[in-house]
């Protein structure tokens, strides 16, 4: 089976962009981040963004941010793009920290199902784990964020912070 994924180390880095607060609990984010990216293409918003992107990766990113304030079930969702610049008002910032990444290509509209199966089909079969865990109950446990990259042409990725399970033969 050809891996359907690449691996890539990469050093911290910050986003700049919006970011919203939302929860697992019942279902909630799955509807609040539609209706944030709806806004955010309506308040044509990305023309403030674009111009502040100047260093790797480039693209917008959707960035997951679990455990905020202690509670598993709660996240802070950014839209995005990696800066060196200062924050304008009305925008945040965030630092990824550095992380060995899976990077899963799909497209924007199969980002949902190449996350599901990047982490219950794919990683497993392939050795690695992703840092994070909780993901089917919601209760998050986080070591790094999830991220969603969004380039060119419909192009986009799933990355999933992981570690490489080393196998000890004696």
């Amino acid at each position: 089976m050809e891996k359907p994924f690449r691996i890539e180390k990469m050093d911290s880095f910050k986003v700049i962009g919006y970011k919203i607060e939302t929860t697992n609990q019942k279902q909630e984010g799955r509807h609040v981040i539609p209706e944030f990216w709806e806004e955010f293409r309506k308040q044509q918003l990305i023309e403030r963004l674009l111009p502040l992107m100047n260093s790797k990766p480039y693209g917008i990113l959707g960035v997951n941010v679990y455990n905020v304030d202690t509670d598993s079930r709660r996240f802070d969702y950014y839209i995005a793009a990696a800066s060196t610049q200062p924050v304008p008002e009305s925008m945040v910032a965030y630092t990824i920290p550095a992380a060995t990444w899976a990077i899963f290509p799909c497209t924007p509209e199969t980002i949902a199902k190449t996350e599901v199966q990047a982490i219950m089909k794919w990683l497993p079969k392939f050795k690695y784990k992703p840092i994070n865990s909780g993901y089917i109950t919601g209760r998050m446990k986080a070591g790094a964020p999830d991220i969603e990259y969004y380039g060119e042409d419909d192009y986009a990725e799933v990355w999933v912070a992981v570690i490489i399970l080393v196998l000890f033969l004696f």
